[in-house]
């Protein structure tokens, strides 16, 4: 199985560190990794959809973590919580278009915690 990582996206204060991007195919797994306070990777582009996205959370923090994938402001996918140390999947049915992804725990998205996703035709 093909797993896919990038480097962290905006980190609190200071200089943002740079963001790298993935690109995997409609139907390919990602693994992400969380942790305070970033997603890495911080850009996925999704080449062929719609798709249905296998995403891995790998909570390597000290705190708990989530990712949710938003349109807008509605919330189409995600996990739930879960504590450092564990990892958790789950699919999202993905449109052609862009995305935000976030980690809805306390401020975390405001300190950084969140990324994006594009999926192409």
């Amino acid at each position: 199985m093909l797993w896919v990582v990038l480097a962290a996206l905006a980190g609190c204060g200071g200089d943002d560190p740079p963001t790298r991007t993935v690109r995997v195919g409609a139907g390919e797994p990602v693994r992400v990794s969380g942790s305070e306070y970033t997603f890495d990777p911080g850009r996925i582009i999704v080449a062929g959809g719609p798709a249905r996205l296998r995403v891995t959370l790998d909570n390597q923090g000290d705190l708990a973590h989530n990712i949710k994938v938003l349109d807008g402001d509605a919330e189409i996918g995600g996990l739930s919580s879960f504590p450092a140390g564990e990892e958790r999947t789950t699919t999202v049915a993905v449109e052609p278009g862009r995305y935000r992804l976030v980690c809805t725990v306390a401020d975390h998205e405001e300190l950084g915690m969140e990324g994006e996703l594009e999926v192409r035709p």
